[in-house]
């Protein structure tokens, strides 16, 4: 797994070749779908506490009815 070099602002990731099965289960090679999928003003954020609100927000919808 390593981070695209394309564009710096972007933070999306790149899976890496697997030679055996049993690497292409592991937790980095399978969230890299689910991080890249996420929105730049998630993956974006400042800290955790911050990411965590954005990762609600963007699952939950902001909680206005």
């Amino acid at each position: 797994m390593t981070l695209e070099a394309q564009d710096r602002i972007v933070k999306k990731l790149r899976k890496g070749r697997c030679l055996r099965d049993v690497k292409k289960y592991i937790f980095p090679q399978r969230c890299v779908e689910t991080w890249n999928s996420l929105s730049e003003k998630v993956v974006s954020a400042k800290s955790v506490h911050s990411f965590k609100e954005k990762l609600d927000k963007c699952r939950y919808g902001d909680g206005a009815t």
